[in-house]
C-alpha cells in the first residue's frame, strides 16, 4: 500500500467518522403526520399534496407502523383506484431505528428511493428523517461542504420540452425511475421544472379521475402540455458552486433538484439523492455498493452478463483505487426507425474521488462494456497523472 492509498484510506475513515457522530437522534423530527390505514387514495393524495410529502407513514394511532404510501410506489402501480385504501396500497419500509448510523441512514435512502422514512423501534414509530435532515450534515463538515457541483452533478441531463404532454413527462419519470424533469423550449433553453408532485396534484386535486392510470401512462392520456402545470420559477446554480452552496439554496427554497446552468447553458443536474449517495459511499462495508435502476422486465436476459461485466470493472479498477459505491442507471429510448437504443448513466465513487460515465448503444450489453471501460480508463489514467507529477517533482527536487 502506497502513502497516498493510505492517506485516502485514513481520510476516508476520518469523514465516515464524522458523518456517523451525528446522532439521528438529533436529526429527526418527532413531529409527523400519518393517515389510517382506511383512508381512500384520493384523501391521502390529498393530505400528500397539501403538506408537500412524497411519502406519508401509515398507522392506526400514529404509533404502530403499517406501511408507508410513496409517489414512488404509486408510479409502478397499474390501474389503481382511486378508491383504494391507504392500508393495501402502501409498503413496509426497510427498519431504521434512533441509533443506527447515519451513512446507513444514507443507504437506506438509495435503496428506497424514498424522501421520508420513518425512523421505528418494535414497530413503533419514534420520529421521521428526511432526505434535507441527511443532505443538511454536508454543510457541518469542511471536506464535503467544499467539494464542487460538478464533482457529483450528473452531466446527462434527461429534459422533457414544455410542449409535450404530461402523459409523457409521467411515462419519462417512470422509465427514468425519476421524479423531476426539467422543462425545455424549441431551442433548448431551460423554462420551467416539473415533478411527480405537479402532476399527481393535477391529476387527482383537479381532474379526480376514477382511476391512476395516467400516473403509470396506461389509461386515459392527460393531453394538457407540461408547459401547463410546470414550475416556471427555477432555481439553478453554476457548476463551479461548493455542494455547501447548493445545500443551503435547497433548503431555502424547499427543492430537492438544482439545474446546473453556466453561462445560459444547462450542463449538469443535481439533486439531494446526489448528496445521499456521496454520505452513503463513506459508509465501512466489506463489498462495494453495486445498485442498477431503469431495467425492466424485457432486459432481465441481460442482468446475469451486465453484473458480470460490472464486478468485473471494478475488481480491475480496485487495483489503482478502492471501490466504495457504485450506480448505474440505464434509460431506454426511441431512435431511428423506431428502434430501442441504451443510454447507461454511471456513477463510481473511489477513495478519495467520483467518477461519472455513460455510454449510448443499441446493444445493453456493448454499452455496459463501454460504460465500464471508460471507468476504467478514467481511473488508469489519473494514475498516470500522478505517477508523472511524482517523477517530475522528484526531478526538480
Amino acid at each position: 500500500m502506497t502513502p497516498n492509498e493510505l492517506t485516502g484510506i485514513q481520510k476516508r475513515e476520518h469523514i465516515c467518522s464524522l458523518i456517523d457522530a451525528v446522532k439521528l437522534r438529533d436529526k429527526m423530527s418527532t413531529d409527523f403526520s400519518y393517515v389510517s390505514p382506511d383512508e381512500n387514495l384520493t384523501d391521502v393524495l390529498k393530505k400528500m399534496g397539501n403538506l408537500d410529502l412524497h411519502e406519508i407513514p401509515v398507522s392506526q394511532d400514529g404509533k404502530r407502523l403499517m406501511g408507508v404510501v410513496s409517489y414512488g410506489i404509486l408510479l409502478k402501480r397499474r390501474n389503481l383506484s382511486t378508491s383504494s385504501k391507504a392500508g393495501s396500497i402502501s409498503i413496509m419500509p426497510q427498519e431504521i431505528s434512533p441509533d443506527t448510523p447515519m451513512t446507513e441512514v444514507a443507504e437506506a435512502f438509495l435503496t428506497s428511493g424514498f424522501r421520508q422514512i420513518p425512523i421505528v423501534t418494535r414497530q413503533e414509530i419514534q420520529g421521521i428523517i428526511t432526505r434535507t435532515d441527511i443532505a443538511s450534515i454536508i454543510k457541518d463538515i469542511r471536506e464535503l461542504r467544499d467539494l464542487k457541483v460538478y464533482d457529483i452533478m450528473t452531466e446527462d441531463v434527461q429534459t422533457i420540452s414544455s410542449e409535450d404532454s404530461v402523459d409523457a413527462a409521467v411515462l419519462s419519470m417512470k422509465n427514468l425511475t425519476i421524479r423531476t424533469l426539467p422543462v425545455v423550449d424549441d431551442a433548448g433553453q431551460l423554462t420551467g421544472i416539473i415533478g411527480i408532485k405537479q402532476v399527481a396534484n393535477y391529476n387527482w386535486r383537479e381532474r379526480k379521475r376514477e382511476t391512476v392510470g395516467e400516473v403509470t401512462g396506461d389509461n386515459s392520456p392527460v393531453e394538457i402540455k407540461v408547459s401547463s402545470i410546470a414550475l416556471n420559477a427555477v432555481h439553478t446554480i453554476s457548476s463551479t458552486s461548493t455542494l455547501g452552496e447548493a445545500v443551503d439554496k435547497m433548503m431555502e427554497h424547499h427543492i430537492s433538484t438544482l439545474p446546473v446552468v453556466d453561462d445560459g447553458d444547462l450542463v449538469g443536474i443535481l439533486t439531494k439523492y446526489d448528496m445521499i449517495e456521496l454520505l452513503a459511499s463513506f459508509r465501512q462495508r466489506d463489498m462495494v455498493y453495486t445498485q442498477i435502476t431503469g431495467l425492466d422486465h424485457e432486459d432481465r436476459f441481460a442482468v446475469d452478463e451486465i453484473d458480470n461485466t460490472i464486478s468485473q470493472s471494478l475488481h480491475k479498477i480496485a487495483k489503482i483505487s478502492r471501490p466504495m459505491l457504485f450506480t448505474l442507471h440505464v434509460t431506454k429510448y426511441h431512435a431511428n426507425g423506431g428502434k430501442l437504443k441504451y443510454s447507461l448513466n454511471g456513477r463510481l465513487i473511489t477513495e478519495g474521488r467520483i467518477w461519472v460515465a455513460s455510454a449510448v448503444d443499441w446493444d445493453i450489453i456493448k454499452a455496459t462494456n463501454t460504460l465500464m471501460q471508460r471507468f476504467e480508463r478514467r481511473v488508469i489514467e489519473k494514475k498516470e497523472e500522478r505517477i508523472a507529477y511524482r517523477k517530475k517533482h522528484r526531478a526538480s527536487g
